[in-house]
Formats: structure tokens, C-alpha cells, sequence
């Protein structure tokens, strides 16, 4: 299986999706920079948002292009050792030929994977938290405001003088 380029691979699908580099970052919480680094190979991205782009994406070439990127990107950050026909594994049973396990059963790059998605997920829930509380802050500010106006116009009301058509000048 030849290497798949992930620059290429990225420019594709944010062109399928009609979205400019900068809406590819707001739709993967990354930042334009970064995805001109992606696109231009410099750097690639991690696996969460090589699967958060899958999402987005249509389902036709792009995506199977995508998907095979996914999975460069997983035997290249945790290859899976494959049994040769006959050895045993890890519970002394011999394999089938070709059948992949994970040595001493550690998931290190799922558990990483994982912590950087819970400090993605606290980052958002803070950013969430500040939003509603900034969101309260403005409606207070509006009911005071919505206050203050019909003060100022039950004020008005009462020291309003009396209109020129109400009031008649006699001439003797």
C-alpha cells in the first residue's frame, strides 16, 4: 500500500466541502495556521481530527481517500504486531496467520488519544460556561435598560406640557 499525501488529502475534502482554510479551522477547532501547515505538509493532524473531518465529509472519493488516510495514520502511531501462521498469542493459543494483536494488551496511543479529548472537551465546557455567564451578564443589562426607558417615558408623560391645540388663547 503506497503512502497516501496528507496535504493532498485535506486540500481535496476542504474543496468538496466548498469551505476556505480558515472554515476547515473553525469546523475543526484548529487554527488557520494550522491547517495551511496540514495542507501545505508540513505537519499533519492528529487522529481526532482526521475523524472529525470523516464526519464532515460526503461520502465519494475524497472520503475513501480520507478513510485510507485514517488508516496510514493509526499503523503509523500504533502498529499492531501480526502473528505468523502458528505462534502462539498472548493467551498461548496459536493465531491464524495475519491475525493482528496489541503486545501486553496497552492501548498507550487510545489513552493518549483520549486525554487530549478530555482537555479538548474541558477547554470547550469552560468556553461554554463563560458564554452563558457573559450571555446572562447582557440580558441583566438589557431588563435594566428596558427599565430605565419606561421610567423615562412615564417621566416624560407627566411633565409633559399641555399641547397647542388643547390650550385657547381669548382675545378680547
Amino acid at each position: 500500500m503506497e503512502a497516501i499525501s496528507p496535504a493532498k488529502v485535506i486540500r481535496r475534502v476542504r474543496k468538496r466541502l466548498e469551505v476556505s482554510q480558515e472554515g476547515l479551522a473553525r469546523l475543526l477547532n484548529a487554527t488557520k495556521g494550522a491547517v495551511q501547515h496540514w495542507e501545505r505538509g508540513r505537519n499533519n493532524p492528529d487522529l481526532a481530527r482526521l475523524n472529525a473531518l470523516r464526519q464532515l465529509c460526503p461520502p465519494g472519493a475524497e472520503r475513501r481517500e480520507l478513510d485510507s488516510l485514517i488508516k496510514q495514520t493509526q499503523a503509523r502511531l500504533a502498529p499492531l504486531p501480526i502473528l505468523k501462521p502458528g505462534e502462539p498469542t498472548k493467551t498461548g493459543q496459536p493465531g491464524a496467520a495475519g491475525t493482528a494483536v496489541v503486545p501486553g494488551g496497552t492501548f498507550i496511543y487510545l489513552r493518549r488519544e483520549n486525554h487530549k479529548l478530555q482537555r479538548q472537551v474541558a477547554r470547550l465546557e469552560g468556553l461554554v460556561q463563560r458564554r452563558t455567564e457573559q450571555l446572562r451578564i447582557l440580558e441583566d443589562l438589557a431588563t435594566e435598560l428596558q427599565r430605565e426607558i419606561a421610567k423615562l417615558k412615564a417621566g416624560q408623560e407627566v411633565a409633559a406640557p399641555p399641547s397647542p391645540n388643547t390650550a385657547t388663547v381669548s382675545k378680547e
